[in-house]
């Protein structure tokens, strides 16, 4: 049976480096078979013209065949941006098969104008266990999201715990945060290479954050643990890998711990696949999360792993993390993080990855059968 070619419109926060959300959309369109599926994006990280992101995927997408949309950022202009979503919809809404809406908070809009375009097929899809991590936009975020499931007709979440806040006892199917497994295989030349480039002893132990520079990363908290581990540990290093708002915050932070010259802020890198094995330990102390393809990442890279009780245990894939409660005493946090580095580099976890279904390549594969099953299009 020959397949017609499904148009799919991702829409999505922002197409950077430093965002997971991003980083899976990518690499779900890095996979994919253009014969049975094409891949548009729409975002909203731009304002009045400038991009928000330093580093992003739009013109590599660009160069692979999809188009690349943009609104208006809806935190710089609620109004306009809604608006400027249902123009865009009158214009575009009927190329589509399917709207794969990967913003609970803007399904009410983006969705609801789908539909009134005519897309019969509108996913709505969960990559976090929670909605914001500021109280007042829970509160705002909650009726968005309320509206925007009423507009959706199928539902997608990156793991269990994700699935079950955004859309409780109603079914959903879980897609999986695959990664290129194999670009982040441990490298021992790679490791020795970037210690020498980035100044840090052979021997020294690193502790390393990866992710966005926002409040849900909790990074502050990260540098108190640190500074504690400092003490016990003069040669211990810290490397954050990533930006975003709350950068300043970080800096802050890292002042008034006295640890500036042991702490290295990397900003977004396009080489982030080759540092993790720099990295002796992952560190998550996250206030909440969906399941973080930075956690799919280091576990791929042999990284022991240290998260809060608030990450997924799901996230744990190859079940050597450790987990902390957030409110445990920072004695704790620095116990389960010697623990962490004792054990050492935890080489057969490529393998337990790709057994457990986060290779990049068979979850594209699956979300192409998921489209085809929702077009009737799939081999019986």
């Amino acid at each position: 049976m020959e397949h017609n070619q499904i148009k799919v419109l991702e829409v999505v926060p922002s197409l950077s480096r430093a965002a997971g959300v991003a980083r899976f959309a990518y690499n779900m369109a890095l996979y994919h078979d253009e014969q049975r599926v094409h891949y548009d994006f729409l975002h909203h990280a731009i304002i009045n013209g400038k991009m928000m992101h330093e580093k992003t995927y739009d013109a590599d997408l660009t160069q692979r065949g999809s188009k690349v949309y943009t609104v208006n950022y809806a935190g710089a202009g609620f109004t306009r941006f809604v608006k400027e979503i249902g123009a865009f919809f009158a214009q575009h809404g009927a190329e589509y098969d399917i709207v794969h809406c990967q913003m609970p908070n803007s399904a009410f809009c983006v969705l609801r104008d789908a539909k009134h375009a005519g897309v019969k097929h509108r996913i709505l899809h969960s990559h976090l266990n929670n909605s914001s991590d500021q109280f007042l936009h829970r509160l705002r975020n909650a009726p968005l999201n309320a509206i925007g499931k009423m507009y959706a007709t199928d539902r997608l979440a990156c793991s269990e715990d994700a699935g079950k806040f955004l859309f409780g006892n109603k079914p959903f199917t879980v897609i999986r945060n695959g990664i290129p497994i194999e670009q982040f295989t441990y490298n021992p030349e790679t490791r020795n290479n970037l210690r020498i480039e980035f100044g840090i002893a052979a021997d020294a132990p690193v502790i390393g954050c990866v992710g966005r520079m926002v409040k849900q990363k909790n990074y502050p908290f990260a540098v108190k643990v640190f500074a504690h581990f400092l003490r016990k540990r003069p040669d211990v290093k810290m490397v954050f890998i990533g930006d975003g708002t709350d950068r300043a915050e970080l800096e802050q932070a890292i002042h008034d711990e006295g640890v500036t010259s042991s702490v290295l802020l990397l900003g977004v890198r396009e080489d982030i696949n080759r540092l993790y094995s720099m990295l002796d330990v992952f560190f998550m102390p996250s206030l909440y999360e969906g399941l973080p393809v930075s956690c799919v990442e280091a576990q791929a890279s042999g990284l022991p792993c240290v998260y809060s009780t608030d990450v997924p245990h799901e996230s744990d894939i190859t079940q050597t993390g450790l987990f902390v409660d957030r409110t445990a005493d920072i004695s704790q946090w620095v116990t389960a993080l010697e623990q962490a580095m004792n054990g050492g580099r935890l080489t057969s976890n490529p393998e337990v990855l790709s057994a457990r279904g986060y290779s990049a390549s068979a979850n594209a594969e699956q979300l192409m059968r998921y489209y085809e099953q929702l077009m009737g299009a799939a081999d019986e």
